[in-house]
């Protein structure tokens, strides 16, 4: 396939990468700036540059807006009144919060839009390029850009899943709350080790293998026979004493300590092991320690 790249950020520049060495043909790059978009197509390798958006996608089966989510609206409108964008082709999008619908002007202009987006962090180019294939891309949009994106995702190795239109903001808070919201965690945990006097610079590195040996748990047991610790065990004694110790910290902290207990014993009596008696012992501590900003407790 042809394919035209707006944006040549990380993620723009990685799926050139990816997408060339799967023998598409990438025709345009363009950017913010020429020179950013020169630095792009130096990596992707003998790219042509085209500084306007709108004259990018001449020629293109594809255009891939590799764009901040802020400015999709307006560089789809770009390309869909720019006069280059052939009748049947894709124009997609690579946000996971916002829907194919507003790439308004793409079905005007013959095009079919869709979104596409990658189940994945992505910090540096080398992690990307490596951390890509393989990875859930995620496809939204017209059932024909769908079609398309499938094939595309495909041919670097990747896993394309559909996605509802009307799910997208739901498909997003998941990944919020699995990627970002983990980063929140950690540093709680991190602050609850300082408060038990461990210092600072030795808190994350020591957090980080059981968090790495968590992840490998959830990789080849799944949920919920990943789940381990002191409610998995039924162990109400040591949750009692951990909420006991909570009271000299941050009420947000042990709020959300409670918060997070009451989700891991459904997820403790999804797994089996828990006797009766104990998960309702530490359902009734958790519970007389929830005080939801009432203070109680």
């Amino acid at each position: 396939m042809k394919i035209a790249i707006i944006g040549a950020g990380v993620l723009g520049k990685a799926l050139g990468i990816l997408l060339k060495q799967a023998d598409h043909e990438i025709v345009a790059l363009s950017s913010r700036t020429v020179r950013s978009a020169r630095v792009g197509a130096k990596a992707i390798g003998d790219v042509p540059v085209v500084g306007d958006p709108g004259l990018a996608a001449l020629g293109a089966d594809v255009v891939i807006l590799a764009v901040p989510d802020r400015v999709i609206p307006s560089v789809g409108i770009q390309v869909a009144t720019g006069g280059a964008l052939r009748r049947g082709a894709v124009v997609a999008h690579l946000s996971g919060a916002l829907p194919a619908g507003v790439l308004v002007g793409v079905r005007a202009a013959g095009g079919f839009p869709g979104s596409m987006h990658p189940l994945q962090s992505f910090a540096t180019l080398p992690t990307a390029v490596r951390s890509l294939p393989g990875s859930f891309v995620f496809l939204e949009g017209a059932p024909e850009a769908v079609e398309v994106l499938r094939s595309l995702v495909a041919s670097i190795d990747a896993r394309a899943v559909p996605l509802a239109t009307a799910s997208k903001s739901l498909y997003h808070a998941a990944e919020c709350t699995a990627s970002n919201y983990l980063v929140t965690l950690i540093d709680c945990a991190a602050q609850l080790m300082a408060m038990a006097g461990v210092p600072q610079e030795v808190a994350l590195p020591a957090l980080l293998p059981l968090i790495n040996g968590t992840i490998r748990n959830l990789e080849s047991v799944g949920i919920p026979e990943a789940l381990t610790g002191p409610i998995a065990r039924g162990d109400a004694g040591t949750v009692r004493g951990h909420l006991q110790a909570l009271r000299s910290g941050p009420p947000a902290l042990r709020r959300l300590y409670v918060e997070l207990g009451l989700r891991t014993l459904d997820v403790a009596r999804r797994k089996g092991r828990i006797e009766k008696a104990a998960a309702e012992q530490i359902l009734g501590l958790l519970e007389e320690a929830d005080d939801g900003g009432r203070g109680k407790g």
